[in-house]
């Protein structure tokens, strides 16, 4: 059976993101302070490796000079003393003593080998000539044979590792009557007492890490701090809470999170006011549809009980039936807003005269007792415009917007048409008392009917936002252009096909 792995709980984002650059710094730095140290190492070796063959040469070179011109055997345990000069007549009385008269050299002083130093010497026979070391103890140490080399006339170089150390030797070639005698090796310890330089790196490597920790903890706590407030802002809202306390986007120097603050701040209002249109939509719905079925049905039932007869009673039944329409026009406008919000809005196109649709709009309002305190005014279009597009729905946005100026107390409304290249412009402008700036807003937004609407309790606060789909059916837009208390301006713009003008 397998099992679901559990998945990892998320630990907070300070502490995330510090943590991942202290290891990642930390990491990076040991890398560097490993490579360091390797080079450290290498570059001490290589400079040892320098003086030794230096050293090395000045011995060998010192050594080929206290060979005389002829050749001079030398036993194996011979010893060369260092700072031993031979005159002419005590050279004279050695060969005389040993019996060579024919030897006279003047050997010059050799050079007194380093403190711990081994100092090998091979003929060009491989065989060991000498062998000297210089210590301030007396125990001895015994070396393997060098390498030899290859070519005799060029330097070789060795890393001997023994029991206790290890060593660096370096072979030399010695000269004799102008010619390669042998190999003058010289080995010496490896100096490789560097602890001190190696904790130094560990603990340098140490503080920066923890300085860059610090550095990036700081920065980012101030990073992180707004989108805390904001995570906590946003389980507020969850709640029910629509006005969270957010952080001043004033005060945060970071544009992206600054943007960040300020739609979130918007995006809660948005939602407040939405939590507040439902709310109200429940209780306009309510009202809206309890106000004209307890109307029905109590006076259905005064003509049923005969409390009311004769015309009375013909006087209810007609007031039951506007009642029912109403009831009728506020259901079908629901379903209608459900279809349209769904893209469901099916527009049957025809040609259409729009001086002659909009002179029968305002002649249509005028017999309504609705507009019998207003004035509706047309201004003509210069030429004769033909539109393609279905005429119910012209004529369902622009008695809406003409019952919203009416509902507003205008007295005046003014219809002006204009043509503007490929498209058709109307504007709806009334004297009514206009349209809150802080309303201003919301106005298309569905079921919004705004403090002056509630008050009155009229409506679903579908108008504006049906009209604008249907203006978008066909290709067009409804838009406020500008509203005050000197009125308001309402605007349809329609798209003409080519060749619509006649």
């Amino acid at each position: 059976m397998f099992t679901k792995r559990a998945a990892a709980s998320p630990v907070p984002l300070l502490r995330y993101w510090t943590w991942r650059y202290a290891m990642i710094l930390s990491v990076m730095l040991l890398g560097i302070g490993f490579f360091g140290i390797y080079w450290i190492n290498k570059n001490a070796t290589e400079q040892q490796f320098q003086v030794l063959e230096a050293r090395t040469e000045l011995l060998a070179d010192s050594y080929s000079k206290v060979l005389i011109s002829k050749k001079i055997e030398l036993p194996a345990t011979a010893v060369l003393k260092p700072a031993i000069t031979l005159t002419p007549a005590s050279s004279a009385t050695a060969a005389q003593k040993s019996g060579d008269t024919a030897v006279t050299a003047t050997l010059r002083a050799m050079p007194a080998v380093p403190l711990n130093h081994i100092v090998q010497i091979y003929d060009d026979a491989s065989k060991q000539l000498k062998s000297d070391q210089a210590t301030l103890t007396k125990t001895t140490i015994t070396l393997p044979a060098p390498v030899l080399p290859a070519d005799s006339k060029k330097e070789t170089r060795e890393i001997i590792t023994t029991k206790d150390a290890t060593w660096l030797r370096v072979g030399v070639p010695y000269y004799e009557q102008n010619a390669v005698a042998g190999t003058y090796y010289v080995s010496t310890r490896l100096n490789n007492d560097l602890v001190h330089t190696y904790i130094t790196i560990m603990v340098s490597i140490g503080i920066i890490t923890l300085c860059g920790w610090a550095i990036v903890y700081v920065l980012s706590r101030s990073l992180t701090h707004p989108l805390r407030q904001l995570a906590t802002a946003a389980e507020q809202i969850s709640s029910g809470n629509y006005a969270p306390a957010l952080p001043d986007s004033a005060r945060i120097k970071e544009a992206e999170i600054s943007q960040l603050v300020a739609s979130f701040a918007e995006m809660a209002n948005r939602l407040g006011q939405l939590e507040r249109m439902r709310t109200d939509l429940l209780a306009g719905v309510s009202h809206e549809l309890r106000t004209p079925v307890t109307s029905i049905r109590g006076m259905i039932q005064a003509v049923k009980d005969g409390v009311v007869t004769g015309p009375d009673a013909d006087e209810f039944m007609q007031i039951s039936m506007d009642e029912a329409k109403r009831l009728q026009t506020m259901v079908n406008d629901l379903l209608d807003f459900s279809s349209m919000e769904a893209g469901a809005v099916y527009v049957e196109k025809q040609e259409i005269r729009l001086d002659e649709l909009l002179a029968q709009i305002v002649a249509q309002v005028g017999t309504l007792p609705a507009f019998s305190k207003a004035t509706v005014h047309f201004t003509p279009l210069q030429k004769e415009l033909i539109w393609f597009g279905d005429d119910s729905h012209f004529k369902q946005i622009l008695l809406n917007l003409l019952n919203n100026s009416v509902a507003a107390a205008a007295t005046r409304i003014d219809i002006v048409a204009e043509q503007q290249q490929d498209k058709l412009t109307i504007d709806v402008i009334d004297n009514g008392k206009g349209i809150p700036a802080e309303e201003a807003p919301f106005i298309f937004e569905r079921y919004y009917r705004g403090d002056s609407k509630r008050k009155k309790k009229q409506g679903l606060g579908l108008g504006l936002t049906i009209c604008r789909l249907l203006a978008k059916a066909h290709g067009g837009n409804v838009e406020l252009v500008q509203s005050g208390s000197v009125g308001t301006t309402f605007r349809l713009t329609l798209a003409l096909p080519s060749g619509g003008n006649s």
